[in-house]
């Protein structure tokens, strides 16, 4: 009984660390450390809620399933910079963008979803 305690306190503490140092083992790949507290931007991030403008250059179109891969700069209010593939409702709002074509777009954070999108000019 007493050494099923003792092990049951080490598990204890092993967890106790492991929240404390702010990392999880994901099981598709355990050597990937994956943070338990959120950071203000992701914190922000979820709790987003409406429509937000950013601007950004397209990666990758796939009219088929209406999806656009954007390079986007910082969503004020909603996302830092990253490249994202995002839903594009509706659809049609990605006829005739290409590869590399700046935009200014609006995304719905509740569906992750562009509602709106504007070719910009390139940037010479």
């Amino acid at each position: 009984m007493l050494t099923m305690l003792a092990r049951l306190a080490k598990v204890t503490v092993v967890v106790a660390l492991a929240a404390a140092w702010g990392a999880i083992s994901d099981e598709r790949d355990d050597h990937v450390a994956w943070p338990l507290c959120a950071s203000s931007a992701l914190a922000q991030e979820s709790e987003a809620r409406g429509v937000f403008h950013g601007v950004g250059v397209v990666t990758a179109v796939d009219r088929a399933k209406g999806w656009l891969t954007l390079d986007h700069e910082a969503i004020a209010g909603f996302m830092g910079a990253m490249e994202m593939m995002y839903r594009v409702d509706p659809p049609q709002l990605a006829a005739g963008l290409r590869v590399g074509d700046r935009v200014a777009f609006d995304i719905d954070a509740a569906r992750y979803a562009v509602v709106a999108i504007k070719l910009l000019p390139r940037v010479q």
